[in-house]
């Protein structure tokens, strides 16, 4: 605690006053856990510690500061937890970046949970045994830490929605993890920005049973993240950033079936596919075989198809353990997969990515944003466009940057083929309001659709790139309108191309 000179103080008050008038200390009430309380409209308060007074943080915690009782004499919160982002004290406001260490531990009438987007930890056994939190459970997009056992014996809990970016810890064995003996809990679902998968994270949870998806913005598998969770099932396909993962990750996931190795995975540690006895397909994509622990794939049948380029055939045999798998096919015709993005979507995106013949040529553009001009790709190079063969690089970052601060790099004008590029920006989401515009491409909300208003006779041609700028689709649309129904959520462009030549861009940024 961050104020215990202010907690000895009280003590020493107690003791003070019990000698001094003969009263019992017992008659006094247990001390005080907290710095604050904010009381709530559904009549009981919350309790906060100052964690940080320059920077105005503060965690939330329990009343009672002895014993195993931390809400014995306080009523306890009920009904669903609205826990604020900001709360007023002694004439400054302070933000609520913590839930401590215990601190709704037993609360078992509280039913739900809102927590707040300014949450970065929520403390060990915070949620203790909170048996009425029922359904959905969000963990914010902030959070960094989650304590072990936080979560532990909230058997009502069915469905956790992790959007934590960069979440480091949660728990550091199978026994402690954050939603140990959850019984109901069945499915995990993944936000698209999450970058890291803690060790231990999802450890011998058997009730999960849901198909394997993995979030787009994936770097790193931590160790056991997966062990043991037997009945989660189906095609395992690791996101292109994945570069590494850890000791045990997925061992023992008996009802995975397929699964596909992305283009910069590096190594894989020990064990990681121990006794995946399920396995009936294993797709590398890296070029080079990946450094592999010991027993990687102890359990997995050497004789299950590995399907690998074309070019690396030879380097998968020389490679131990790869050599291991008797039964390795090549993609025929010998195609790559050419990864071309920026740094950062909200940037731009890189047009020019997808699938194509090995020694090809293929052509990359980097569109900005407003506001964002491009500087360099991730090895330096400042040609944009630009052309390159498709060999064994197959990964190409352009670097993007805010116009206003880096001045020395702005391109001013985006060409395609030499010919200047006009583009806008504009949000889209169901609710939208409609464009009256017969000179622009728009959006119409009620049939969610982009309007391509130039006369068919006028166009060459209409394509339009997602976020990763793989072409989803080209050619004349013939009703002068692109469906976004079946595309997800994301960042679009699209590009016409006019008889004369003209360029015509515009970004799409399609809402849930």
């Amino acid at each position: 605690m961050k104020v215990e000179g202010g907690k000895i103080m009280k003590i020493l008050v107690l003791i003070f006053v019990s000698s001094v008038f003969n009263f019992p200390l017992s008659s006094f009430h247990t001390l005080w856990a907290f710095d604050f309380e904010v009381p709530q409209s559904d009549g009981y308060s919350l309790y906060f510690n100052i964690i940080d007074k320059e920077e105005k943080n503060v965690e939330a915690t329990y009343p009672v500061a002895e014993g195993n009782y931390f809400w014995q004499g306080y009523k306890a919160p009920y009904g669903i937890l609205n826990l604020p982002a900001q709360v007023a004290y002694d004439g400054e406001t302070y933000t609520v970046t913590a839930i401590g260490e215990r601190a709704f531990y037993g609360c078992n009438e509280i039913t739900g949970l809102n927590l707040p987007p300014t949450l970065t930890e929520i403390g060990a056994y915070a949620f203790y045994q909170c048996i009425g939190i029922r359904g959905v459970v969000t963990i914010g997009e902030e959070i960094t830490s989650i304590g072990r056992s936080a979560f532990y014996g909230c058997s009502n809990i069915t469905e956790v929605r992790f959007n934590a970016t960069s979440c480091e810890s949660m728990g550091a064995s199978r026994s402690s993890t954050a939603f140990t003996n959850c019984r109901s809990l069945r499915k995990i679902t993944f936000g698209q920005n999450v970058r890291i998968i803690p060790d231990y994270a999802f450890v011998g949870m058997d009730m999960l049973q849901f198909e394997w998806q993995m979030p787009r913005d994936l770097e790193y598998i931590g160790e056991f993240a997966f062990a043991y969770c037997n009945n989660i099932y189906g095609k395992l396909t690791l996101p292109a950033g994945v570069e590494r993962i850890g000791a045990y990750a997925f061992a023992q996931c008996h009802k995975m079936r397929q699964l596909e190795l992305p283009m910069r995975l590096r190594r894989i540690d020990s064990r990681a596919f121990y006794q995946c006895i399920g396995i009936t397909e294993i797709t590398a994509r890296p070029l080079n075989p990946p450094d592999l622990g010991e027993g990687v794939f102890d359990g997995v049948s050497q004789s299950v198809p590995l399907n690998v380029s074309c070019i690396s055939v030879d380097r998968y045999r020389q490679a131990k353990p790869w050599n291991l798998f008797t039964n390795r096919r090549a993609s025929q015709p010998c195609t790559l997969e050419l990864d071309a993005r920026s740094s950062d979507p909200n940037s731009g995106i890189v047009m020019g990515g997808g699938t194509y013949r090995v020694g090809a040529m293929a052509t990359l553009v980097a569109v900005c944003r407003s506001g964002f001009s491009f500087r360099c790709w991730q090895d330096g190079n400042t040609d944009n466009p630009r052309t390159v063969i498709v060999d064994d690089t197959t990964s190409y970052v352009a670097q993007m940057v805010r116009a206003e601060t880096e001045i020395q790099y702005v391109h001013d004008t985006t060409y395609l083929d030499g010919i200047e590029v006009i583009y806008e920006t504009i949000e889209i989401n169901d609710v939208a309001e409609p464009i009256s515009s017969q000179d622009k491409i728009v959006y119409d909300p009620k049939h969610r659709r982009i309007e391509i208003p130039y006369a068919k006779s006028d166009i060459e041609m209409v394509s339009l790139y997602n976020d990763a700028g793989r072409c989803l689709m080209t050619g004349r649309p013939r009703h002068g309108n692109i469906n976004m129904r079946r595309f997800k959520t994301g960042y679009y462009v699209v590009r016409v191309t006019t008889l004369d030549q003209d360029q015509i861009l515009r970004f799409f940024h399609k809402k849930k």
